[in-house]
C-alpha cells in the first residue's frame, strides 16, 4: 500500500513538473492517466518513461528499465487506456481524450496481424487476450460516443478487432492459464461484437474451448492444476467474467451451466484464504486481496464459517482453529503443479490472526539466475535439505482421485502426511522424508520429520519468517519465540542441532533472507536454519504453539524410543507413528 501510494505522488509530481503545477490535468484523480501524458508508466512495480519515436508514437517493442521482455509485454496490452477514459470523462480535459486516441491510432497502424503464432510484445496470444478484455472492449462504447472518434478512426478499430478475433481463434496457447484468458476474450469479443465478421464461429469454438480447459485444468476439489493461487485468482476471474457476460447478454441456459463451475472456483479461494484475507503464496503467486475477490464475486462464502479442509486432488491441507478459527495453517503434499512451478513439496506455513510468522517467499522474478533460483527453489521454502539439494520433484499432476487420502481427524486432532525422496549424482535414492504434520484445535501444530538415508549426510530444515517477525533466541537448546504484531509464536525444536540465521544476503554471496509479495519487488526477511548431521534414520520433532502460559503448557509431543511420537493436548493423547500416521 506504501508503494502504491509514493508511485501516484511521483506520478502526480512528474505531472506537475512537466506541465505545471496549476495544470488542471495535474489535479485530476488519476495520477496514472496524468504520468502517460508525460510517457510515464508503472508496470509490474516497476516505473519507467516508455521512448517516443520521432513520429511521437511508441517503441512498443522496448524492454523497460529492467530490459525485461514482461515490460514490453504488459505494455502492449494498454492497461493505462481506462485510466485515460476516467479522466477525461471526469475533467473533461481533451488531452486525455488525444493521447488515448493518438495511441490507439499508432499501435494500429504499426501492427497489422502476423498471420502466425509469435511470441512478439504486441501479438502474443495473451497480450492480444489481455488488450481486449483489459483496454479495448471496456473502452469502445466509449470510443463510439465521441465525434474525434471518426468513421475512419472507427474502420481501423474494427478491422484490428477482427484481426485479434482471428489470431486468437487460430494461434492460441495449447493449454493452462493463457488458453482460459485467450479464450475468455475470444467469447467476449463475440458476444459484444456479435455483428464483425466471423463472431458466431468465434463464440462456439470459445465456448467450446473454455468448457474443456475448465474439464481439464480444474480439479474436483476446485483448484486449478497450475497450484498456484496467484493463477487461481485469475482463472476464477476469467469464469466469472464469462459468466457475466452471458448473463449480460442473455445467455441465461448457457449461464444456469456455468454457475456452480464458478462457484466451485471460488469454493477453493474461500477455503484457502488467510485470516488476514490474503493467499498463500505457493508457485508463482503474489500477494492478493482474496477477501475483497470473494465480496465482489462470491460474497456468500464470506459468511460460511472457516473450518480445516482437505483438497485431496491438489494434496493440500488447510488447518484452522482457535477464536474465530483464526490459527491457520496451509501444508502442500500434493503434484507440484501444471506450470510456474516451485521446489516447495511439504512446505508448510503458519499465521496467527492477521499476523504471518511462517511463508512462502512468493515469486520475484522469472529472469533466471541467482534470484529466480531462490524464489523458486528449495532454499526458498519451508523444506528440508539433505546434503544442500532439495527433494525431487513430484509429478506435475494427479490425473485420478488419490489411492490414500492423506488426511484423517482422530482423537481431537487433524493430520495430513506427504513423502519426498531425495537423489544425488551418485545415488538415485539418497534419501526419503516424510513431513507428518498434526494439529490440535486451538492448541498448536506439531511437525514431525521422518529422513532415512542410507549413508552419512547433513540435514538442513529451513523456516522462512514473514518480513516482520522478530526471531529470538537462537541456541542450540531451549525454545524459540517468534514475534509478529501482537502475536506470539513458541517454537520448541529437536534436539542435536544448531542454528544458522540470514537476513537479506544476496550475490555475489549467495541468495538467502528474502520474501516477495509482488511480482518485481523484495525485502529482507529473516531465514532461519536447523543443521544436523546425519548417521542413519533421524525423526525430528517441532511444535509451534501461541504463546502463552496455557498454551505452552497444553501441547506437548514426546518422541518415543521406537520413534513413535505421544502427542498431548489437554486431555487427549494420540500417539503418531511416522511411518504409517
Amino acid at each position: 500500500m506504501a508503494r502504491a501510494r509514493l508511485i501516484r505522488l511521483a506520478a502526480v509530481w512528474l505531472c506537475g513538473f512537466w506541465l505545471g503545477v496549476a495544470d488542471p490535468a495535474c489535479a485530476a484523480p488519476r495520477p496514472e492517466a496524468n504520468a502517460a501524458l508525460v510517457h510515464t508508466f508503472t508496470l509490474q512495480g516497476v516505473t519507467g518513461t516508455q521512448p517516443v519515436d520521432a513520429g511521437g508514437g511508441y517503441d512498443w517493442d522496448w524492454r523497460g528499465p529492467r530490459d525485461d521482455p514482461e515490460w514490453a509485454w504488459f505494455f502492449n496490452r494498454h492497461g493505462w487506456f481506462p485510466d485515460l477514459l476516467d479522466a477525461y470523462q471526469e475533467t473533461g480535459d481533451a488531452r486525455y481524450r488525444d493521447a488515448l486516441l493518438g495511441t490507439l491510432d499508432d499501435w494500429i497502424v504499426k501492427h497489422p496481424a502476423p498471420g502466425r503464432i509469435t511470441f512478439s510484445a504486441a501479438w502474443r496470444p495473451l497480450e492480444a487476450a489481455r488488450r481486449l478484455t483489459e483496454s479495448w472492449l471496456p473502452i469502445a462504447p466509449a470510443l463510439a460516443g465521441w465525434a474525434e472518434f471518426t468513421p475512419e478512426r472507427s474502420a481501423r478499430f474494427r478491422a484490428s478487432l477482427v484481426d485479434h478475433g482471428e489470431h486468437l481463434r487460430s494461434h492460441h496457447a495449447f493449454g493452462g492459464n493463457h488458453l482460459v484468458t485467450e479464450m475468455l476474450a475470444l467469447t467476449r469479443l463475440a458476444l459484444q461484437f456479435p455483428d464483425l465478421p466471423g463472431a458466431a464461429a468465434w463464440l462456439d469454438y470459445g465456448l467450446d474451448q473454455l468448457a474443456r480447459a475448465y474439464d481439464e485444468q480444474v480439479y474436483p476439489d476446485g483448484a486449478h492444476a497450475e497450484l498456484s493461487t496467484h493463477y487461481q485468482r485469475v482463472i476464477a476471474l476469467n469464469y466469472q467474467q464469462l459468466l457475466s457476460s452471458l448473463r449480460h447478454y442473455n445467455r441465461g441456459e448457457l449461464a444456469a451451466a456455468w454457475a456452480p463451475r464458478v462457484e466451485r472456483l471460488w469454493l477453493y479461494v474461500a477455503a484457502v484464504m488467510t485470516p488476514a484475507g490474503a493467499n498463500p503464496l505457493n508457485n508463482d503467486s503474489d500477494r492478493e486481496d482474496y477477501r475483497g475477490l470473494l465480496a465482489a464475486h462470491a460474497p456468500a462464502l464470506l459468511a460460511r464459517p472457516p473450518q480445516t479442509v482437505h483438497f485431496p486432488y491438489a494434496g493440500q491441507t488447510v488447518f484452522r482453529g482457535g477464536p474465530g478459527a483464526m490459527q491457520w495453517a496451509f501444508f502442500e503434499a500434493g503434484p507440484r503443479g501444471t506450470d510456474h512451478d516451485h521446489a516447495d513439496h511439504l512446505q508448510f506455513d503458519l499465521s496467527l490472526g492477521a499476523d504471518e510468522f511462517l511463508v512462502d517467499n512468493g515469486r520475484y522474478t522469472y529472469v533466471p539466475g541467482p534470484w529466480r533460483d531462490y524464489f523458486a527453489g528449495p532454499t526458498g521454502h519451508n523444506v528440508v535439505l539433505l546434503d544442500g539439494r532439495g527433494s525431487d520433484a513430484r509429478p506435475p499432476r494427479t490425473n485420478a482421485a488419490p489411492a490414500v487420502e492423506r488426511f484423517r481427524r482422530v482423537a481431537g486432532f487433524e493430520l495430513a502426511w506427504g513423502d519426498a525422496v531425495f537423489s544425488s549424482s551418485t545415488n538415485a535414492r539418497a534419501g526419503d522424508w516424510r513431513r507428518v504434520v498434526v494439529y490440535a484445535p486451538g492448541a498448536g501444530w506439531v511437525v514431525i520429520d521422518r529422513v532415512v538415508t542410507f549413508g552419512a549426510g547433513k540435514l538442513t530444515t529451513q523456516w522462512h519468517w514473514a518480513p516482520g517477525v522478530v526471531v529470538a533466541p537462537l541456541t542450540d537448546e531451549g525454545n524459540v519465540h517468534a514475534q509478529a504484531g501482537a502475536s506470539v509464536l513458541a517454537v520448541a525444536p529437536p534436539g542435536g542441532g544448531s542454528w544458522q540465521s540470514f537476513r537479506g544476503v544476496e550475490p555475489p554471496t549467495e541468495v538467502r533472507g528474502w520474501h516477495s509479495d509482488r511480482f518485481n519487488l523484495r525485502e529482507p526477511a529473516t531465514q532461519t536454519d536447523f543443521v544436523q548431521t546425519l548417521r542413519g534414520p533421524l525423526v525430528n520433532v517441532w511444535v509451534f504453539r501461541p504463546a502463552g502460559v496455557a498454551n505452552e503448557s497444553r501441547l506437548t509431543a514426546e518422541l518415543k524410543p521406537e520413534g513413535r511420537v505421544r502427542i498431548q493436548s489437554g486431555a487427549e493423547s494420540y500417539v503418531v507413528d511416522p511411518e504409517a500416521p
